[in-house]
C-alpha cells in the first residue's frame, strides 16, 4: 500500500513564524554559428541597450503561477507553500550584466545547466544553491540571486567525478561524496579543486553533513552500516555504530544532517528511522518505524531541520515529505507520487535554509522543488 498522506497536524503550534525570504548535467558551450564580422555587426547594433544595463536582483528564488498550492489544503490553516522548481538554469530566469551580454553577443551562447539525476541539494548563505547531480556525474551551481550559473566535475587533468551523490557547504568549501571514487572530493565554491579524502576507510559513501560548533565532516558509509567523522581538512576523528537494530547501531545509512547545535541526525533508512546524535557522538533519541500510517517510513531518505527544531524527512516509496517535531512526533506531511508541481518521483536529499525555504531533490523529475515555511502558528 503507497500512504498519500497530504496534511496529518497534530500539533499546530509546533511552527513557528519564518523570517520571510529565501541537488544537472551540462552540454559542452555552442559557439554562434554566424562569422565573426555578423557577431561584430550584432554587437555595434546592440551596444547601446548592452550599457543601459538591466532590471534590479530579484529576491525570489523562482517565480510560481501555484501561489494556491498550499499545504494542507483549506479549510485547515496554511503551513507549507509551494514557490517553485529549478530544472535548468532557464528556470531561474537569469538576470545578466551588460558585461556578459556583450560576450554572448560577440561570441555566442554560453553554457545552460541542464538536471539530469538530482541527488542531493545544499544552500548557502549567500544564495548559492549546490546540486549533487549522480546522473550528470557534475556538481551544479545556481545562484538564487543574481541567476548567475556554473558547473564543476575536474579533479585533476584525468580525473572528474563519477557519481556524485552527496554534498554540503561548510565556509567557502563544498565536500562532495563520490560513492564511485570512494572519496570526499574538496572544492572552492567556484570549483576549483583543493583536496579528497576518505579513500580505502569507505565501503560505498553517501550522505554528508558539515557543521556544528567544532566545524566537523559526518560521511554515511551505507555498505559498512557506518557513520565517519572527519575534521574539515580530512582528518579521521571517530566512528559511529555498527550494523543492528539496538539504538546507535544502523542497517544501511544514506543521508545525515547536522543542525546549528551540532546534533547529527541519521537517516537510518532499512531500520526505517532516524537517530539523533549528539555532537560527541552520543546516542540522543530516535523515531519511526515500517508502515503505511502517517509518521511510519517505507524508504527514508534525505533529513533536515528548520529553525525551530521541526524534522523533515523525504520518503522514496511514499513519494512525499513527512514533518516531525524535535519529539518525533508527526506533524504532517505535504506531497504524493506525480509530475506535477508538489509532487516527487523517487525524492532524495532535503535541505532547509536559515529563512525555512524548503529544497528537495526530486530526482526522477529531474527537478529541485521549493517550498516554505508559512506563518506562526503558536497560540
Amino acid at each position: 500500500m503507497r500512504l498519500r498522506v497530504y496534511s496529518c497536524i497534530c500539533r499546530p503550534g509546533d511552527f513557528s513564524k519564518p523570517v520571510k525570504g529565501r541537488s544537472v548535467s551540462t552540454r559542452t558551450p555552442e559557439w554562434a554559428g554566424a562569422d565573426r564580422s555578423l557577431r561584430v555587426w550584432r554587437l555595434l547594433v546592440l551596444l547601446p541597450l548592452l550599457l543601459a544595463g538591466c532590471g534590479p536582483d530579484r529576491s525570489e528564488p523562482v517565480t510560481s503561477t501555484r501561489a494556491d498550492l498550499v499545504w494542507p489544503p483549506a479549510p485547515e490553516q496554511p503551513r507549507i507553500t509551494y514557490l517553485g522548481e529549478v530544472s535548468t538554469q532557464e528556470d531561474l530566469e537569469e538576470r545578466k550584466s551588460w558585461l556578459s551580454g556583450l560576450g554572448e553577443v560577440v561570441f555566442g551562447e554560453g553554457k545552460v545547466g541542464i538536471l539530469v539525476s538530482p541527488y542531493a541539494v545544499a544552500v548557502d548563505a549567500t544564495g548559492l544553491m549546490f546540486v549533487a547531480d549522480s546522473g550528470g556525474a557534475a556538481v551544479h551551481a545556481f545562484n538564487l540571486r543574481t541567476r548567475a550559473y556554473h558547473q564543476f566535475s575536474r579533479l585533476s587533468d584525468e580525473e572528474t567525478l563519477q557519481k556524485p551523490v552527496g554534498l554540503a557547504t561548510f565556509g567557502d568549501r563544498v565536500y562532495v561524496v563520490d560513492s564511485v571514487l570512494h572519496q570526499v572530493c574538496v572544492f572552492k565554491k567556484n570549483g576549483d579543486f583543493l583536496f579528497s579524502f576518505g579513500g580505502e576507510r569507505f565501503k560505498r559513501p553517501s550522505g554528508i553533513a558539515c557543521g556544528g560548533p567544532d566545524g566537523v565532516v559526518c560521511v554515511a558509509d551505507t555498505s559498512a552500516h557506518t557513520i565517519h567523522v572527519f575534521s574539515l581538512n580530512g582528518e579521521f576523528i571517530r566512528q559511529l555504530g555498527t550494523r543492528g537494530l539496538s539504538p546507535g547501531q544502523f542497517n544501511f545509512p544514506t543521508h545525515l544532517w547536522i543542525d546549528p547545535t551540532g546534533k547529527l541526525y541519521v537517516s537510518d533508512t532499512l531500520n526505517y528511522r532516524i537517530q539523533v546524535f549528539t555532537r560527541e557522538g552520543r546516542f540522543l533519541k530516535m523515531f519511526g518505524q515500517q508502515g503505511d500510517r502517517p509518521g511510519n517510513f517505507a524508504h527514508p531518505g534525505g533529513v533536515a531541520t528548520d529553525r525551530f527544531g521541526n524534522v523533515y524527512v523525504t520518503d522514496r516509496q511514499f513519494e512525499n515529505v513527512q514533518v516531525f517535531n524535535s519529539d518525533g512526533q508527526i506533524l504532517m506531511a505535504f506531497g504524493q507520487e506525480g509530475t506535477e508541481p508538489g509532487e516527487f518521483w523517487l525524492p532524495g536529499g532535503i535541505f532547509v535554509d536559515g529563512r525555512n525555504r524548503i529544497y528537495v531533490a526530486d530526482s526522477f523529475n529531474k527537478r529541485i522543488q521549493i517550498f516554505a515555511l508559512l506563518e506562526d502558528a503558536r497560540p
